[in-house]
């Protein structure tokens, strides 16, 4: 009974992270902090990466394959090449004015970038030719 009752307390506190589980003073569960420096210019991606990688319990950002910054107030991707692990963005209802950043990401195969009305259109047409119709995006862009 009592194998069953922490079992089901551990369940519930799973969900914690940087905690360290004993039974009979010895540590059976320890959940060490993220600590991947994420370096990124725009601070409102930092937040976001920092976050994404703390949630999904990463230690390496290149085994970040999903990232979702949706409406985060995103201006710049410069620093998001060195996630090249990333197949999925969703960046709809940011600012942003420049996608470079995705452009040499090798294994996206999904990007939407819905309500960013001010991205280059040759780069939205670059990024098109690479994912196809994986790309979401405004009809409006800048030329």
């Amino acid at each position: 009974m009592k194998l069953i009752f922490t079992a089901f307390c551990l369940s519930l506190l799973s969900s914690c992270a940087d905690y360290e589980y004993t039974l009979n003073d010895r540590p059976i569960l320890v959940r060490k902090p993220v600590s991947v420096e994420v370096t990124v210019i725009d601070p409102n991606l930092s937040l976001c990466l920092t976050e994404t990688l703390k949630i999904q319990n990463h230690t390496n950002i290149g085994d970040l394959e999903i990232l979702d910054c949706s409406f985060a107030g995103i201006k710049t991707l410069d620093g998001l090449e060195q996630f090249q692990g990333l197949m999925r963005v969703k960046l709809n209802g940011n600012k942003l004015s420049d996608i470079g950043a995705l452009l040499s990401l090798g294994v996206l195969s999904v990007a939407d970038l819905d309500n960013n009305d001010n991205i280059p259109c040759e780069q939205l047409a670059t990024l098109e030719g690479y994912i196809g119709k994986g790309l979401t995006h405004s009809r409006e862009c800048r030329s």
